[in-house]
């Protein structure tokens, strides 16, 4: 199992590195902050980190079903 090193939370997108816009269960919010920006930065990074595909996300999936 994959380890994250930020909780994944609700959507966001980074647009030019100067705005963010989050996504979530309250509607949606835009972030223009520079330092909120920089910290949904880093977490991109840590959730890019922890991000599998091809033939190790099939594997993933296929364990978490066979553990079911």
């Amino acid at each position: 199992m994959p380890h994250l090193g930020v909780y994944p939370g609700g959507g966001f997108s980074i647009f030019e590195d100067h705005k963010v816009e989050i996504v979530g269960s309250r509607g949606a919010e835009t972030i223009t902050d520079q330092d909120r920006v920089d910290l949904f930065r880093k977490a991109f990074v840590l959730l890019h980190s922890s991000a599998v595909n091809g033939q190790a996300a099939w594997d993933l999936i296929t364990a978490v079903l066979a553990a079911r």
